[in-house]
């Protein structure tokens, strides 16, 4: 019955194949910014409902998957993302991968692209790299604010200034982290002590990072080639303001073995942002603070001998779980997820090494 209704929703939708889309959950009636997103050219959106989304959202332009929809597309995933959760945007990744997705926009609906299009570099393309002894870097140096650092950047390598050398390479930036002016994604501890509006310096050449280096990147101004599909899912057993994160670490690990890597640009969005608890979110955010160091120096280290990059991604979830990153439900989810990326015809990438 889960298959019939895998392609009885395909079949009702496959008008709409494209290249580019954009996924987006909400709870909110549709932002100004999410209105200008389905303007864009050339980019599909498909907008993911929550029980908490109103009823009568509307907004013509877009693909809107309600409740409702979201139970007739038969996906392995739909038994173990709860609701009320930002892990819905699970549903709208696989949906977009299903009709015909090259290239996932991952944003969300108060981040404001600058531009009239999508912008990002080619799967293949020369650009900086840095290249250092040390196990993290911080992007928002570079692209001008030394003083700020990213969402989930190991708090014992803040103050931590690591040389580097730049040099470029012909590099397979699957992934690319655009970053945001005004109000971008930093973690509770400046926004209580800092506060400010931040724009960042423009016309930065990019800035990838070489193997064994690490930056955390969120699920907010982010690009993934197909490639690096398999790397979107968000786990379900964090917190809210933990779990791109948690993935975005898990990511960047398996990146290496199959040859590919993470990419920050220059800010390509803004953001107005919607409301926040600050303090809620310092609470939320508990794990960044005091696990992130440890994680990134047993990604590190870790290696596997599997062959396949689905049971690399098996045996590394299994991992973390063991090691109380996240929880053993997230083993289960990701073997569904597997499944769900085979059933709409997604082939994963070779290991490199």
């Amino acid at each position: 019955m889960r298959i019939i209704g895998v392609f009885l929703f395909f079949f009702l939708f496959s008008s709409i194949d494209a290249d580019q889309w954009a996924v987006v959950t909400t709870i909110n009636y549709p932002t100004n910014d999410l209105k200008k997103l389905v303007q864009q050219k050339d980019l599909h959106v498909v907008v993911v409902a929550d029980r908490k989304t109103p009823l009568d959202w509307h907004l013509p332009g877009c693909v809107f998957l309600s409740v409702e929809q979201q139970e007739k597309l038969g996906y392995r995933i739909l038994d173990y993302i709860p609701w009320n959760h930002y892990s819905r945007k699970n549903i709208g990744y696989l949906y977009a991968i299903a009709h015909g997705a090259t290239v996932i926009y991952d944003t969300d609906d108060d981040n404001a692209l600058i531009g009239n299009s999508l912008e990002y570099f080619p799967v293949q393309s020369k650009l900086r790299a840095c290249e250092t002894d040390g196990l993290c870097v911080n992007p928002y140096a570079y692209f001008g604010q030394p003083n700020v650092w990213p969402r989930g950047y190991p708090l014992e390598y803040i103050l931590k200034k690591v040389p580097y050398n730049i040099i470029e390479h012909n590099i397979f930036p699957l992934i690319q982290q655009g970053l945001v002016n005004n109000d971008p994604d930093v973690d509770a501890i400046f926004r209580l002590t800092r506060g400010e509006f931040i724009n960042f310096v423009e016309n930065k050449p990019p800035l990838c990072l070489s193997r064994g280096v690490f930056c955390p990147f969120n699920s907010q101004n982010t690009v993934f080639h197909h490639k690096a599909f398999w790397g979107l899912l968000l786990p379900i057993t964090t917190s809210f303001r933990v779990c791109d994160i948690w993935r975005g670490y898990w990511v960047q690990r398996l990146l290496w073995d199959i040859g590919g890597g993470l990419c920050f640009t220059n800010a390509t969005a803004r953001q107005e942002r919607n409301a926040h608890n600050f303090l809620r979110d310092f609470v939320d955010e508990n794990d960044l603070y005091v696990k992130s160091g440890q994680l990134v120096r047993f990604l590190n280290v870790w290696r596997s001998e599997k062959y396949i990059l689905s049971e690399r991604i098996v045996e590394l979830t299994e991992t973390l779980a063991f090691k109380e990153f996240w929880q053993s439900e997230e083993v289960v989810l990701v073997k569904a997820w597997i499944q769900d990326l085979l059933s709409v015809g997604y082939v994963f990438p070779e290991v490199a090494e």
